[in-house]
Formats: C-alpha cells, structure tokens, sequence
C-alpha cells in the first residue's frame, strides 16, 4: 500500500501534470459559482488549459474533446450577453427582478418575467379565498388589498408584497382571504407552469423562495400592527 501511494504522490506531483491540475482546479470553482456568468468564464478557462494540456501529453481524442467543451460553453456565454442585452424590462417588471430577483442574470429574470401575466383589478376583487387553493402566484406592484382570516381583518398587502405563496410552497389552501380596496395591478404566474420552470432553474428558485421569506416576514410585521376588531361578509366567488 506504501509503495503504492508513493507512486501515486511521485505521478502527482510531475511537473508536466500541474496544467492538467489547474485545469480541474477551474473546472471545479466554476462549479462553485451562483452567476452563470462567471461558471461559463470558468469552464472556458478550465476546458482552454485542458485542451493545451492534452497537447502536450498528444493525446489527441481528450484535446478534442476539450475544445467542443469549450467552444459550446464560449456560444452559451454569447448567447447570454446578447440576451441580457436584448430590449429593456418595463418599470414593473424592473420593479418585480429588483425585488425578488436582485442577483438573477437578466436572461434568466426575463424567462421567468415571461411566464406571468399582467393584470389590473378593481376594488372589491377578491385576490385569493381561505380555504382554498390558489390557482396562480400573484405579486402586486400596485395597489391595495386587506386580508381577512374567520372573516376578521389581520392585515394588508400592497406594492412588493406576494399572494398565495403559502399555498405555493406547501400545496395547501390559502390561509386567509385577500380583498381589493385600491385598484391592484399584479404579476400572476400558474402554480403548475411556475413549479415545472423553477425545476430546471435552479439558482431562480432558490432566490424567489428567499424573496418569499423577506416577505412573509414584512407581512407579519404588519399583520401585528393591524386592525383584528374589523370584520367584512366574504363572497363565495368572483375571485381571480
């Protein structure tokens, strides 16, 4: 066993093996990286120095591989900066990525941006009813509504605030009844559309569910200060 892992340490530490070193050292911190911008940076790097280094050794089948490897991540890094250079977000989608998404690359914050769907309501709509499951996720950029629970006020939300996110994550019905008093324009995206999307985009998931827990947090700040004396008649439809 000694004499083996002699061998192995004398292999490891060649000169001529230290690219081949620093290439998986790269290829390992890319990995490590939450901006998809720096992990392609990485791997580009990584797979360069690989493809040199398997050169050097003339093995030519590793060689080539490693250049498809980082040609393909050089077009994905292209693609992303044209993306997140293509066109400009409105004032409430910029609103929407700054406030649930502030460390998502653009590209990523417009295909979840492009999942939703704007909408205004009125007074007197009722957002989501307790008791039941919601059938979208809504975050409001503007507007109004108070929030009911046994009919009894508990609270309010308003711009920058998520509804139906507690029935989101656990599947459950809603835990209270959201009702417009100042006319509410927000973004909606369908529970199974938004789940099947945050499956394949990890790194989005894990930032709107922080956002989540920002704002449950918010809303029981104002939910302890609000009116629990005030109570209101819940209609049994015309939600949305």
């Amino acid at each position: 066993m000694s004499e083996y892992l002699a061998e192995f340490w004398l292999d490891f530490t060649k000169p001529e093996n230290i690219l081949g070193h620093l290439a998986y050292i790269l290829l390992i911190a890319s990995m490590l990286m939450r901006s998809i911008n720096w992990l392609r940076a990485l791997a580009i790097l990584a797979g360069a120095v690989a493809a040199y280094y398997y050169w050097t050794l003339d093995d030519k089948v590793s060689m080539f591989w490693e250049v498809v490897f980082t040609l393909v991540n050089i077009a994905q890094l292209i693609i992303l900066q044209i993306e997140n250079r293509r066109g400009t977000f409105s004032e409430d989608e910029d609103y929407f990525i700054k406030t649930c998404l502030p460390n998502i690359d653009r590209s990523h914050a417009r295909r979840l941006v492009k999942l939703g769907a704007w909408t205004q309501v009125q007074d007197e709509t009722i957002l989501v009813f307790e008791d039941k499951i919601p059938d979208k996720l809504k975050f409001i950029v503007s507007g109004k509504a108070e929030v009911y629970r046994n009919k009894k006020l508990i609270g309010t939300v308003s711009r920058g605030d998520f509804v139906g996110e507690i029935s989101y994550l656990t599947g459950e019905n809603a835990t209270a009844t959201a009702v417009v008093i100042e006319p509410v324009r927000y973004l909606a995206f369908g529970q199974q559309r938004l789940r099947e999307h945050l499956l394949r985009n990890v790194e989005v998931r894990h930032a709107l569910e922080a956002s989540f827990n920002r704002n449950l947090a918010n809303k029981l700040v104002k939910s302890n200060a609000g009116d629990d004396k005030k109570e209101i008649d819940i209609p049994s439809s015309n939600g949305v």
